[in-house]
């Protein structure tokens, strides 16, 4: 998918730079997309066949997380530390800023949370406006001109690395939540045990992925969550979709799915791709070192219900101060 992004941005020979600012080691890609760039990033990808599915598949047990987290920091009160969201008489508000497909937003739904959603890929909010039977804006969420403090939940799951003004974008959400209210997101952790390990192996870092504009450490999501006047409620690289390496269960997949094929757009198109030919045994030997860097990434993650932060990812959930 990330070959498939490269050619829809027509790149071509074109070289990305990564430069790390040296005050608060954020890591940003110069010269950025800029916002054209994204929009059509975003139509074309998500209406290629296939892959809203393989961007969006197996969303459930991340979103059950994503909301459990999130439900537990709304009803803790210094007078009521374990309150249950079920006792609340009103139903919680959130807004999926980015919603993708809107598997989240199913998810908060069947716990009868009144949902709202924004995306920018008009394929994506489409269809996720079907699927739960409320609109979804396409485009920016401010331009919903919501009422500041009116939401008790914003969630902005693998989006602020994609902006081109995430502080301002964080800064913008957080003044939606009420007193209490929990603002979710997610980010790459430039700090992450298998970016170190990649770099000692003389490799690219994984994590840097065509159309992520920025690369963060959890030292500077701790100063910019006080900068935008929030609380960290909890903070993670653990994912509940990591798994072990596991290459007997790949070849027995591959044996099922057989050859494969060329991806087409919906509307029946070849995407521009053109992949050189890689010999077995590059393959092998690549497959193997991506097996070791998946190792190194798995056992950084930490478990369940812990704060370790050297995983690729950071999850965070912060709270507005009551």
């Amino acid at each position: 998918m990330h070959r498939l992004g490269a050619s829809v941005l027509r790149l071509g020979e074109e070289r990305i730079h990564f430069c790390q600012c040296q005050t608060c080691d954020l890591v940003y890609m110069n010269p950025r997309l800029t916002e054209t760039a994204i929009a059509r990033f975003y139509d074309k990808v998500y209406g290629t066949r296939g892959a809203s599915e393989g961007f969006e598949s197996d969303q459930q047990a991340r979103a059950t997380h994503i909301l459990d987290m999130a439900d537990r920091l709304l009803a803790v009160t210094e007078a009521q530390p374990s309150a249950e969201s079920a006792a609340r008489s009103t139903p919680v508000q959130v807004l999926d800023i980015g919603c993708g497909a809107g598997q989240l937003l199913q998810e908060a739904q069947r716990r009868g949370w009144q949902v709202m959603g924004t995306e920018l890929s008009q394929v994506a909010a489409r269809h996720a406006s079907q699927v739960l039977g409320v609109p979804i804006h396409c485009g920016d969420f401010r331009e919903l001109e919501l009422p500041a403090g009116s939401l008790d939940v914003v969630v902005m799951q693998a989006v602020v690395e994609h902006l081109r003004a995430p502080v301002d974008f964080l800064r913008d959400s957080a003044a939606l939540l009420r007193p209490g209210g929990v603002l979710f997101f997610s980010v790459p952790n430039v700090a992450s045990a298998e970016h170190r390990v990649a770099r000692l192996l003389g490799q690219t870092w994984r994590g840097f992925i065509i159309e992520h504009l920025y690369y963060f450490t959890p030292a500077f999501v701790r100063r910019l969550l006080a900068d935008l006047g929030l609380e960290a409620g909890f903070m993670s690289s653990w994912n509940p979709l990591a798994r072990w390496p596991n290459p007997l269960h790949d070849i027995q997949q591959m044996r099922r799915k057989g050859p494969a094929s060329t991806p087409t757009s919906a509307a029946g198109q070849t995407p521009p791709l053109s992949l050189p030919a890689t010999s077995f045994g590059r393959r092998v030997l690549r497959q193997a070192n991506n097996y070791l860097l998946d190792a190194v990434s798995r056992a950084s993650e930490g478990r369940r219900g812990r704060t370790g932060t050297a995983g690729n990812t950071l999850f965070v959930w912060a709270r507005k101060p009551r």
